[in-house]
């Protein structure tokens, strides 16, 4: 199995995808019982997810005693005489033990595994890509508010539907930026945001410094370092940039993955005072793969980190500048704007 066989499917967004149980059941009706998988299919499974961790996992010491791990418990039959949706949660219970890597996700989903088959065998249907897209534009992109305090000069924007890399998400984000243009404070709520693509978070660091500035951003991390990538904010973003601005971002335990890269980055660039509780700690990327019983793996392959080095916020998080409750944070922001500008005022008189 080789990595470039993989779709992006889902970078750095593991943490907001809805997993979907059918754990349903009832008092009065009796319900058939799902059935097992077989030996023969779970041995597959077992196989492709091991293959897949051989190929891509960043950190090959680790990804190794994964592979031990499903070996192991296989010769002991512990995968035997489970539904689908059993295996799922015993293998992803299995790897975390061995590594508590949050992204690492075996889970059931009869719609998404037939999404996902359809996207790989390139047979997606118009009306697979227009029922997505409509889903997208009710949820705004991801984009829930932006709202503007006239008095203390401060822009309110709230993100907490994921990070989208359409084109169409660009636009939103935006037209909420142009919105705030003008404010001498910026807040960026991200709290319960569990990810996405980090092209957003690129996206929206590039308001914040000047043209001809760009920011080294984050570096990704392979197994083969040769496809290692340098991220860097982008050259051009569409309207007022706002170098001037102080920024402010709010993150809470349920901040995750790309959402979690945007805190991390610009508070490593000292371009951001981050504000709430410490943040998941979801830093590795990859790609949503099927395997088989309607069964779907996340497999990470990048580790992302802070320019030339391997520091990240891999299952540390985001520490915050601030440290308050996540419920409190934009209390808090709004409570240190409110005193910088006492201060400043006072010593003008």
């Amino acid at each position: 199995m080789k990595l470039n066989c993989y779709k992006p499917v889902a970078l750095l967004g593991l943490l907001s995808l809805p997993l979907f149980m059918s754990a349903q059941t009832t008092a009065t009706v009796a319900k058939e019982a799902a059935p097992v998988v077989s030996k023969e299919t779970t041995h597959e499974i077992l196989e492709k997810i091991s293959k897949g961790l051989d190929a891509s996992y960043p950190f090959p010491d680790i990804s190794k005693k994964y592979i031990a791990a499903l070996k192991s418990q296989e010769t002991k039959k512990a995968y035997e005489n489970l539904t689908a949706e059993q295996l799922a949660k015993k293998i992803t219970k299995d790897l975390r033990d061995v590594h508590k890597d949050v992204h690492l996700t075996i889970f059931f989903s009869k719609d998404y595994f037939e999404q996902l088959t359809r996207s790989f065998s390139n047979t997606s249907t118009p009306q697979d890509e227009q029922k997505e897209l409509e889903r997208k534009r009710r949820n705004n992109y991801g984009f829930d508010a932006v709202e503007l305090d006239k008095k203390t000069s401060t822009a309110y924007i709230k993100i907490s539907g994921g990070f989208h890399g359409d084109q169409e998400a660009f636009e939103m984000a935006a037209n909420a930026m142009n919105m705030a243009a003008y404010s001498k404070n910026i807040i960026i709520d991200i709290r319960d945001n569990g990810g996405g693509t980090g092209m957003m978070g690129r996206f929206l660091a590039g308001y914040f410094f000047n043209p001809g500035d760009e920011r080294y951003y984050l570096h990704g991390y392979h197994k083969d370092r040769t496809k290692d990538i340098q991220e860097w904010t982008y050259p051009f973003v569409p309207g007022k940039r706002m170098a001037d601005s102080k920024l402010y971002i709010l993150v809470n335990k349920r901040t995750a993955s790309a959402t979690e890269g945007f805190a991390f980055a610009m508070q490593k660039m000292h371009r951001a005072t981050v504000i709430g509780d410490t943040t998941a700690g979801a830093g590795i990327a990859g790609s949503m793969i099927p395997l088989k019983e309607n069964l779907v793996v996340f497999l990470p392959v990048k580790m992302v980190a802070a320019p030339d080095s391997d520091q990240g916020w891999e299952g540390i998080g985001v520490l915050p500048d601030v440290a308050v409750k996540g419920d409190e944070a934009r209390t808090e922001a709004e409570r240190i704007i409110k005193k910088e500008q006492e201060e400043v005022a006072a010593k003008t008189k």
